[in-house]
Protein backbone atom coordinates (compact mmCIF):
# COMPACT_ATOMS: atom_id res chain seq x y z
CA UNK A 1 0.00 0.00 0.00
CA UNK A 2 3.23 2.55 1.00
CA UNK A 3 4.25 1.85 -2.95
CA UNK A 4 0.70 2.22 -4.57
CA UNK A 5 0.50 6.20 -2.39
CA UNK A 6 4.02 6.66 -3.11
CA UNK A 7 3.45 6.61 -6.73
CA UNK A 8 0.16 8.19 -6.67
CA UNK A 9 2.05 10.94 -4.56
CA UNK A 10 4.54 11.16 -7.26
CA UNK A 11 2.11 11.36 -10.31
CA UNK A 12 0.04 13.92 -8.34
CA UNK A 13 2.78 16.50 -7.64
CA UNK A 14 4.13 15.88 -11.26
CA UNK A 15 1.15 17.27 -12.21
CA UNK A 16 -0.01 19.62 -10.40
CA UNK A 17 3.21 21.80 -9.55
CA UNK A 18 3.79 22.68 -12.84
CA UNK A 19 3.56 26.19 -14.44
CA UNK A 20 1.62 24.65 -17.01
CA UNK A 21 -1.55 22.95 -14.73
CA UNK A 22 -1.69 25.95 -12.89
CA UNK A 23 -2.21 28.12 -15.48
CA UNK A 24 -4.43 25.98 -17.42
CA UNK A 25 -6.63 25.30 -14.22
CA UNK A 26 -7.48 29.03 -13.83
CA UNK A 27 -7.14 30.02 -17.60
CA UNK A 28 -10.67 28.03 -18.33
CA UNK A 29 -12.55 30.43 -15.63
CA UNK A 30 -10.70 33.59 -16.49
CA UNK A 31 -10.84 33.30 -20.10
CA UNK A 32 -14.79 32.04 -19.93
CA UNK A 33 -15.38 35.19 -18.10
CA UNK A 34 -13.61 37.31 -20.06
CA UNK A 35 -15.19 36.39 -23.09
CA UNK A 36 -18.86 35.74 -22.14
CA UNK A 37 -19.75 39.38 -22.28
CA UNK A 38 -17.64 39.70 -25.17
CA UNK A 39 -19.79 37.51 -27.07
CA UNK A 40 -22.98 38.59 -25.61
CA UNK A 41 -21.66 42.38 -26.78
CA UNK A 42 -20.74 40.31 -30.42
CA UNK A 43 -24.12 38.72 -30.69
CA UNK A 44 -26.70 42.10 -29.98
CA UNK A 45 -24.54 44.44 -31.64
CA UNK A 46 -24.07 42.53 -34.96
CA UNK A 47 -25.68 44.60 -37.31
CA UNK A 48 -26.71 43.20 -40.64
CA UNK A 49 -25.22 43.65 -43.87
CA UNK A 50 -25.91 47.45 -45.68
CA UNK A 51 -29.08 47.39 -47.43
CA UNK A 52 -28.92 49.11 -50.93
CA UNK A 53 -30.48 48.38 -54.05
CA UNK A 54 -34.18 48.41 -55.68
CA UNK A 55 -36.92 46.51 -54.78
CA UNK A 56 -39.82 46.22 -57.83
CA UNK A 57 -43.22 45.73 -56.12
CA UNK A 58 -46.33 45.04 -58.28
CA UNK A 59 -49.49 46.46 -56.40
CA UNK A 60 -52.85 46.23 -57.89
CA UNK A 61 -54.50 47.34 -54.93
CA UNK A 62 -52.30 50.47 -55.44
CA UNK A 63 -52.17 51.64 -51.27
CA UNK A 64 -49.36 49.17 -50.50
CA UNK A 65 -46.30 51.32 -52.24
CA UNK A 66 -46.89 54.54 -50.67
CA UNK A 67 -46.04 53.01 -47.07
CA UNK A 68 -43.57 50.91 -48.27
CA UNK A 69 -41.81 53.46 -49.39
CA UNK A 70 -42.13 55.45 -46.12
CA UNK A 71 -40.98 52.15 -44.24
CA UNK A 72 -37.44 52.21 -46.21
CA UNK A 73 -36.84 55.85 -46.68
CA UNK A 74 -33.19 56.95 -44.66
CA UNK A 75 -35.10 58.90 -42.06
CA UNK A 76 -37.62 56.09 -40.66
CA UNK A 77 -35.17 53.21 -41.41
CA UNK A 78 -32.49 54.73 -39.38
CA UNK A 79 -34.81 55.74 -36.24
CA UNK A 80 -35.61 52.37 -36.51
CA UNK A 81 -32.70 50.87 -36.79
CA UNK A 82 -31.34 52.84 -33.67
CA UNK A 83 -34.40 52.07 -31.45
CA UNK A 84 -33.46 48.40 -32.19
CA UNK A 85 -29.89 49.36 -31.43
CA UNK A 86 -30.68 50.79 -28.16
CA UNK A 87 -32.22 48.04 -26.86
CA UNK A 88 -29.45 45.15 -27.74
CA UNK A 89 -27.40 47.73 -25.72
CA UNK A 90 -29.66 47.61 -22.75
CA UNK A 91 -29.92 44.17 -22.79
CA UNK A 92 -25.95 44.38 -23.06
CA UNK A 93 -25.79 46.79 -20.11
CA UNK A 94 -28.17 44.53 -17.76
CA UNK A 95 -26.31 40.73 -18.49
CA UNK A 96 -22.90 42.92 -18.11
CA UNK A 97 -24.55 44.72 -15.37
CA UNK A 98 -25.86 41.78 -13.49
CA UNK A 99 -22.58 40.02 -14.10
CA UNK A 100 -20.13 42.46 -13.09
CA UNK A 101 -21.75 45.72 -11.66
CA UNK A 102 -20.94 47.39 -14.26
CA UNK A 103 -23.32 49.64 -16.29
CA UNK A 104 -23.14 51.83 -19.35
CA UNK A 105 -24.64 55.45 -19.09
CA UNK A 106 -27.49 56.17 -21.79
CA UNK A 107 -24.69 58.73 -22.95
CA UNK A 108 -22.00 56.13 -23.64
CA UNK A 109 -24.65 53.28 -24.76
CA UNK A 110 -26.15 56.38 -27.16
CA UNK A 111 -22.64 56.85 -28.37
CA UNK A 112 -22.04 53.36 -29.85
CA UNK A 113 -25.25 53.12 -31.43
CA UNK A 114 -24.75 56.16 -33.12
CA UNK A 115 -21.08 54.65 -34.69
CA UNK A 116 -22.86 51.23 -35.39
CA UNK A 117 -25.43 52.88 -37.45
CA UNK A 118 -25.68 53.40 -41.34
CA UNK A 119 -28.34 54.35 -43.09
CA UNK A 120 -29.94 51.35 -45.51
CA UNK A 121 -30.83 52.95 -48.76
CA UNK A 122 -33.31 50.86 -50.61
CA UNK A 123 -35.67 52.37 -53.24
CA UNK A 124 -38.82 51.24 -53.67
CA UNK A 125 -39.93 50.87 -57.65
CA UNK A 126 -43.67 50.54 -58.61
CA UNK A 127 -44.21 48.36 -61.53
CA UNK A 128 -47.74 48.23 -63.35
CA UNK A 129 -50.61 45.64 -62.00
CA UNK A 130 -50.25 44.08 -65.56
CA UNK A 131 -46.29 44.26 -65.27
CA UNK A 132 -44.71 40.52 -66.57
CA UNK A 133 -43.51 39.22 -63.27
CA UNK A 134 -41.57 36.34 -65.22
CA UNK A 135 -39.63 39.12 -67.01
CA UNK A 136 -39.11 41.16 -63.92
CA UNK A 137 -37.84 37.65 -62.20
CA UNK A 138 -35.15 37.52 -64.83
CA UNK A 139 -33.62 40.81 -63.74
CA UNK A 140 -32.61 39.24 -60.31
CA UNK A 141 -30.64 37.10 -62.65
CA UNK A 142 -26.70 37.10 -62.23
CA UNK A 143 -24.63 39.31 -59.77
CA UNK A 144 -24.60 42.60 -61.74
CA UNK A 145 -27.71 44.64 -61.27
CA UNK A 146 -29.13 47.28 -58.10
CA UNK A 147 -32.47 45.24 -57.85
CA UNK A 148 -32.34 42.96 -55.30
CA UNK A 149 -36.10 41.29 -55.53
CA UNK A 150 -39.42 41.97 -56.69
CA UNK A 151 -42.32 41.77 -54.86
CA UNK A 152 -45.90 40.59 -55.96
CA UNK A 153 -49.24 41.98 -53.64
CA UNK A 154 -52.18 40.08 -54.14
CA UNK A 155 -55.07 41.74 -55.05
CA UNK A 156 -57.01 40.57 -51.83
CA UNK A 157 -54.61 41.74 -49.37
CA UNK A 158 -56.20 44.46 -48.17
CA UNK A 159 -60.19 43.23 -48.13
CA UNK A 160 -60.77 40.03 -47.87
CA UNK A 161 -63.42 38.30 -49.89
CA UNK A 162 -66.53 36.74 -48.43
CA UNK A 163 -65.81 33.52 -49.79
CA UNK A 164 -62.24 33.31 -48.84
CA UNK A 165 -61.11 32.86 -44.80
CA UNK A 166 -58.19 34.88 -44.61
CA UNK A 167 -56.42 37.93 -46.44
CA UNK A 168 -54.11 37.50 -49.19
CA UNK A 169 -50.39 38.71 -48.73
CA UNK A 170 -47.19 38.66 -51.25
CA UNK A 171 -44.78 36.93 -53.31
CA UNK A 172 -41.35 37.73 -52.71
CA UNK A 173 -38.54 36.81 -55.33
CA UNK A 174 -34.81 37.72 -54.32
CA UNK A 175 -31.50 37.79 -56.04
CA UNK A 176 -29.53 34.52 -55.24
CA UNK A 177 -26.89 34.85 -52.31
CA UNK A 178 -28.55 37.47 -50.08
CA UNK A 179 -28.15 37.59 -46.76
CA UNK A 180 -30.56 35.98 -44.71
CA UNK A 181 -31.48 39.30 -42.51
CA UNK A 182 -31.25 41.38 -45.87
CA UNK A 183 -34.34 38.65 -46.61
CA UNK A 184 -36.31 39.29 -43.44
CA UNK A 185 -35.70 42.94 -43.71
CA UNK A 186 -37.69 42.80 -46.85
CA UNK A 187 -40.28 40.68 -45.61
CA UNK A 188 -40.74 42.79 -42.51
CA UNK A 189 -41.23 46.10 -44.81
CA UNK A 190 -43.67 44.39 -46.97
CA UNK A 191 -45.65 42.87 -43.41
CA UNK A 192 -45.84 45.74 -41.69
CA UNK A 193 -46.90 47.95 -45.00
CA UNK A 194 -49.62 45.49 -46.26
CA UNK A 195 -50.68 45.80 -42.52
CA UNK A 196 -50.86 49.91 -42.40
CA UNK A 197 -52.93 49.51 -46.15
CA UNK A 198 -55.34 47.16 -44.51
CA UNK A 199 -55.37 49.06 -41.75
CA UNK A 200 -56.43 52.55 -43.65
CA UNK A 201 -58.56 50.57 -46.10
CA UNK A 202 -61.09 49.00 -43.87
CA UNK A 203 -60.86 52.75 -41.48
CA UNK A 204 -59.48 51.18 -38.59
CA UNK A 205 -57.25 52.99 -36.21
CA UNK A 206 -53.76 51.01 -36.08
CA UNK A 207 -53.09 53.00 -32.97
CA UNK A 208 -56.17 52.02 -30.87
CA UNK A 209 -55.94 48.23 -32.01
CA UNK A 210 -52.21 48.04 -31.51
CA UNK A 211 -52.39 49.97 -27.87
CA UNK A 212 -55.34 47.06 -27.14
CA UNK A 213 -53.23 44.38 -28.38
CA UNK A 214 -50.19 45.26 -26.29
CA UNK A 215 -49.61 44.16 -22.91
CA UNK A 216 -46.44 45.61 -21.40
CA UNK A 217 -45.67 43.00 -18.36
CA UNK A 218 -42.81 43.55 -16.19
CA UNK A 219 -40.46 41.56 -15.53
CA UNK A 220 -40.85 37.69 -13.87
CA UNK A 221 -40.26 38.00 -9.67
CA UNK A 222 -39.75 35.29 -7.85
CA UNK A 223 -40.68 35.23 -3.68
CA UNK A 224 -38.10 34.08 -1.81
CA UNK A 225 -37.16 33.94 2.12
CA UNK A 226 -35.19 36.64 1.29
CA UNK A 227 -37.30 38.63 -0.42
CA UNK A 228 -38.55 39.41 -3.88
CA UNK A 229 -35.88 38.94 -6.69
CA UNK A 230 -35.59 38.49 -11.12
CA UNK A 231 -36.24 35.39 -11.83
CA UNK A 232 -33.74 32.58 -12.36
CA UNK A 233 -35.61 30.47 -14.79
CA UNK A 234 -33.13 30.54 -17.51
CA UNK A 235 -30.08 30.05 -15.19
CA UNK A 236 -31.90 27.04 -13.43
CA UNK A 237 -32.20 25.54 -16.80
CA UNK A 238 -28.65 25.83 -17.15
CA UNK A 239 -27.66 24.49 -13.80
CA UNK A 240 -27.85 20.97 -15.55
CA UNK A 241 -25.32 21.48 -18.54
CA UNK A 242 -22.67 23.33 -15.80
CA UNK A 243 -22.51 20.12 -13.54
CA UNK A 244 -22.07 18.07 -16.79
CA UNK A 245 -18.95 20.35 -18.34
CA UNK A 246 -17.56 20.10 -14.86
CA UNK A 247 -17.91 16.27 -14.30
CA UNK A 248 -16.57 15.97 -18.05
CA UNK A 249 -13.54 18.30 -17.88
CA UNK A 250 -12.33 17.22 -14.75
CA UNK A 251 -12.54 13.14 -15.65
CA UNK A 252 -11.23 14.42 -19.71
CA UNK A 253 -8.42 16.23 -17.92
CA UNK A 254 -7.79 13.74 -15.27
CA UNK A 255 -8.04 11.11 -18.20
CA UNK A 256 -5.68 12.41 -20.09
CA UNK A 257 -2.80 13.12 -17.87
CA UNK A 258 -3.34 9.44 -16.90
CA UNK A 259 -3.03 8.55 -20.36
CA UNK A 260 -0.21 11.11 -21.43
CA UNK A 261 1.97 10.46 -18.60
CA UNK A 262 1.93 6.21 -19.10
CA UNK A 263 2.90 6.61 -22.51
CA UNK A 264 5.56 8.79 -22.01
CA UNK A 265 6.82 6.43 -19.57
CA UNK A 266 6.30 3.45 -21.92
CA UNK A 267 8.59 5.10 -24.42
CA UNK A 268 10.86 6.31 -22.35
CA UNK A 269 11.50 2.70 -21.03
CA UNK A 270 11.14 4.41 -17.55
CA UNK A 271 8.49 2.13 -16.90
CA UNK A 272 10.73 -0.82 -16.87
CA UNK A 273 12.54 0.48 -14.05
CA UNK A 274 9.16 1.58 -12.12
CA UNK A 275 8.67 -2.34 -12.54
CA UNK A 276 11.46 -3.17 -10.73
CA UNK A 277 10.34 -1.55 -7.61
CA UNK A 278 7.02 -2.05 -7.97
CA UNK A 279 4.35 -4.86 -9.30
CA UNK A 280 2.11 -3.52 -12.43
CA UNK A 281 -1.15 -3.61 -10.23
CA UNK A 282 0.83 -1.02 -8.13
CA UNK A 283 2.03 1.04 -10.43
CA UNK A 284 -1.10 0.89 -12.32
CA UNK A 285 -3.39 1.75 -9.15
CA UNK A 286 -0.69 4.53 -7.97
CA UNK A 287 -1.03 6.86 -11.04
CA UNK A 288 -5.04 5.89 -11.12
CA UNK A 289 -5.56 7.46 -7.64
CA UNK A 290 -2.67 9.99 -8.57
CA UNK A 291 -4.54 11.26 -11.55
CA UNK A 292 -7.59 11.02 -9.85
CA UNK A 293 -6.61 13.39 -7.18
CA UNK A 294 -5.83 15.81 -9.97
CA UNK A 295 -9.21 16.12 -11.78
CA UNK A 296 -10.43 16.00 -8.09
CA UNK A 297 -8.70 19.31 -7.71
CA UNK A 298 -9.82 20.70 -10.94
CA UNK A 299 -13.42 20.39 -9.85
CA UNK A 300 -12.28 21.62 -6.30
CA UNK A 301 -11.72 24.63 -7.97
CA UNK A 302 -14.23 25.25 -10.45
CA UNK A 303 -17.20 23.93 -8.24
CA UNK A 304 -15.87 26.12 -6.01
CA UNK A 305 -15.39 29.51 -7.97
CA UNK A 306 -19.10 28.62 -9.62
CA UNK A 307 -20.93 28.44 -6.18
CA UNK A 308 -18.71 31.40 -5.14
CA UNK A 309 -20.11 33.66 -7.96
CA UNK A 310 -23.56 32.36 -7.15
CA UNK A 311 -23.04 33.32 -3.12
CA UNK A 312 -21.99 36.79 -4.55
CA UNK A 313 -25.14 37.31 -6.18
CA UNK A 314 -27.09 35.53 -3.71
CA UNK A 315 -28.20 32.97 -5.50
CA UNK A 316 -27.01 30.47 -3.54
CA UNK A 317 -30.46 28.24 -3.11
CA UNK A 318 -30.22 27.35 -6.35
CA UNK A 319 -27.29 24.78 -5.12
CA UNK A 320 -28.39 22.56 -2.87
CA UNK A 321 -25.10 21.38 -0.53
CA UNK A 322 -26.41 17.95 -1.22
CA UNK A 323 -25.75 18.34 -5.18
CA UNK A 324 -22.56 19.01 -4.56
CA UNK A 325 -21.51 15.74 -2.58
CA UNK A 326 -23.42 14.12 -5.56
CA UNK A 327 -21.25 15.49 -7.26
CA UNK A 328 -18.43 14.57 -5.96
CA UNK A 329 -19.25 11.16 -5.45
CA UNK A 330 -20.15 10.48 -9.24
CA UNK A 331 -16.91 12.02 -10.49
CA UNK A 332 -15.29 9.29 -8.43
CA UNK A 333 -17.08 6.84 -10.02
CA UNK A 334 -16.92 8.54 -14.01
CA UNK A 335 -13.24 8.85 -13.06
CA UNK A 336 -12.29 4.75 -12.17
CA UNK A 337 -14.29 3.81 -15.62
CA UNK A 338 -13.13 6.65 -18.02
CA UNK A 339 -9.58 6.98 -16.63
CA UNK A 340 -9.09 3.39 -16.06
CA UNK A 341 -9.67 2.99 -19.73
CA UNK A 342 -6.98 5.98 -20.80
CA UNK A 343 -4.60 4.11 -18.67
CA UNK A 344 -5.39 1.24 -20.38
CA UNK A 345 -5.01 3.07 -24.21
CA UNK A 346 -2.11 4.39 -22.30
CA UNK A 347 -0.94 1.19 -21.58
CA UNK A 348 -1.40 -0.54 -25.16
CA UNK A 349 0.34 1.66 -27.41
CA UNK A 350 3.91 3.13 -28.16
CA UNK A 351 3.31 7.07 -28.72
CA UNK A 352 0.57 9.77 -28.28
CA UNK A 353 -0.07 9.21 -32.57
CA UNK A 354 -1.30 4.87 -31.77
CA UNK A 355 -3.36 6.47 -29.18
CA UNK A 356 -6.01 8.70 -31.12
CA UNK A 357 -7.54 5.93 -32.54
CA UNK A 358 -8.31 3.58 -29.71
CA UNK A 359 -9.33 6.81 -27.89
CA UNK A 360 -11.98 7.53 -30.38
CA UNK A 361 -14.94 5.23 -28.71
CA UNK A 362 -13.62 6.35 -24.91
CA UNK A 363 -14.21 10.36 -26.48
CA UNK A 364 -17.30 9.23 -27.74
CA UNK A 365 -18.90 7.56 -24.79
CA UNK A 366 -18.30 10.99 -22.78
CA UNK A 367 -19.58 13.27 -24.80
CA UNK A 368 -23.07 11.44 -25.58
CA UNK A 369 -24.28 13.73 -22.36
CA UNK A 370 -23.45 16.76 -24.13
CA UNK A 371 -25.35 16.03 -26.95
CA UNK A 372 -28.35 14.82 -24.97
CA UNK A 373 -28.57 17.21 -22.33
CA UNK A 374 -31.39 19.60 -23.15
CA UNK A 375 -33.85 16.87 -24.01
CA UNK A 376 -32.62 15.33 -20.58
CA UNK A 377 -32.68 18.51 -18.00
CA UNK A 378 -36.25 19.55 -20.58
CA UNK A 379 -37.80 16.03 -19.07
CA UNK A 380 -35.40 14.35 -16.42
CA UNK A 381 -38.01 12.18 -15.28
CA UNK A 382 -38.62 10.74 -18.78
CA UNK A 383 -38.47 6.79 -19.03
CA UNK A 384 -35.34 7.89 -21.72
CA UNK A 385 -33.57 9.51 -19.04
CA UNK A 386 -34.10 7.17 -16.50
CA UNK A 387 -32.83 4.52 -18.59
CA UNK A 388 -29.20 6.41 -19.10
CA UNK A 389 -29.36 7.20 -15.28
CA UNK A 390 -28.63 3.15 -15.24
CA UNK A 391 -26.05 2.84 -17.98
CA UNK A 392 -22.73 3.15 -17.15
CA UNK A 393 -20.26 4.88 -18.27
CA UNK A 394 -22.49 7.88 -19.08
CA UNK A 395 -24.67 6.77 -16.03
CA UNK A 396 -22.90 9.19 -14.02
CA UNK A 397 -23.29 12.65 -16.19
CA UNK A 398 -26.51 11.85 -17.24
CA UNK A 399 -27.61 11.61 -13.42
CA UNK A 400 -26.16 14.60 -12.39
CA UNK A 401 -28.54 16.53 -14.80
CA UNK A 402 -31.17 15.03 -13.47
CA UNK A 403 -29.82 16.23 -10.07
CA UNK A 404 -29.41 19.65 -10.83
CA UNK A 405 -32.59 20.09 -12.63
CA UNK A 406 -35.46 21.61 -11.04
CA UNK A 407 -37.35 17.96 -10.89
CA UNK A 408 -34.71 15.54 -9.41
CA UNK A 409 -35.27 12.08 -9.18
CA UNK A 410 -35.64 9.94 -5.98
CA UNK A 411 -33.23 9.23 -3.97
CA UNK A 412 -33.78 5.42 -4.16
CA UNK A 413 -32.90 6.02 -8.36
CA UNK A 414 -29.54 7.83 -6.88
CA UNK A 415 -28.72 5.75 -4.91
CA UNK A 416 -29.24 2.44 -7.62
CA UNK A 417 -27.38 4.56 -9.96
CA UNK A 418 -24.32 4.86 -7.23
CA UNK A 419 -24.73 1.16 -7.23
CA UNK A 420 -24.75 0.11 -11.21
CA UNK A 421 -21.98 2.50 -11.41
CA UNK A 422 -19.96 1.16 -8.79
CA UNK A 423 -20.45 -2.24 -11.05
CA UNK A 424 -19.13 -0.33 -13.66
CA UNK A 425 -15.96 0.97 -12.66
CA UNK A 426 -15.17 -2.38 -11.12
CA UNK A 427 -15.22 -3.92 -14.28
CA UNK A 428 -13.52 -1.51 -16.20
CA UNK A 429 -10.84 -1.53 -13.76
CA UNK A 430 -10.57 -5.64 -13.75
CA UNK A 431 -10.46 -4.77 -18.11
CA UNK A 432 -7.81 -1.97 -17.35
CA UNK A 433 -5.40 -4.15 -15.15
CA UNK A 434 -5.45 -7.02 -17.59
CA UNK A 435 -4.68 -4.61 -20.41
CA UNK A 436 -2.20 -2.68 -18.49
CA UNK A 437 -0.32 -5.76 -17.24
CA UNK A 438 0.52 -7.50 -20.63
CA UNK A 439 0.50 -4.38 -22.67
CA UNK A 440 2.81 -2.18 -20.48
CA UNK A 441 6.14 -4.05 -21.69
CA UNK A 442 4.70 -4.35 -25.34
CA UNK A 443 6.47 -2.61 -28.37
CA UNK A 444 6.15 -2.49 -32.41
CA UNK A 445 2.46 -2.42 -33.82
CA UNK A 446 -0.49 -1.18 -32.10
CA UNK A 447 -2.65 -3.56 -31.06
CA UNK A 448 -6.14 -3.62 -32.82
CA UNK A 449 -9.64 -4.09 -30.95
CA UNK A 450 -9.11 -8.09 -31.41
CA UNK A 451 -5.65 -7.98 -29.97
CA UNK A 452 -7.01 -5.89 -26.64
CA UNK A 453 -9.97 -8.86 -26.17
CA UNK A 454 -7.27 -11.76 -26.59
CA UNK A 455 -5.09 -9.58 -23.91
CA UNK A 456 -8.03 -9.50 -21.39
CA UNK A 457 -8.50 -12.71 -22.16
CA UNK A 458 -4.91 -14.16 -21.77
CA UNK A 459 -4.57 -12.14 -18.10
Amino acid sequence: MNRILQVARREFVATVMTKGFIIGAFAIPVTSVAVIPLIVWLALSAKPPEIEGTLAVVDPTGAVVDPLTTYFSPDVALERARAEARRAMEIQGEITGAMFGVNQSQGQADAVVEMMLKPPRIAVEPLAPGADVEREKNELLGPSGDRIGVAVIAPDALRKPADQPEFGAYELYIRTGQDDRIVNGLRDGLRESILQARFDANDVDRARIEALTRVNAPRTQEVTEQGERASTVGLRQMLPFAFMILLMLSVMIGGQYLMTTTIEEKSSRVVEVLLSAVSPMQLMTGKVIGQLLVGLTLLVIYSGLGTGILGVFSLGDLLHPLDLVYLFVFFLLAYFMFGSLMAAVGAAVNDVREAQALMMPVILLIIIPYFLWFPISRDPNSLFSTVLSFLPPVSPFVIMMRIASTSPPPVWQILLAIGVNVVGAYFCLRITAKVFRVGLLMFGKPPNFRTLVRWVRMA
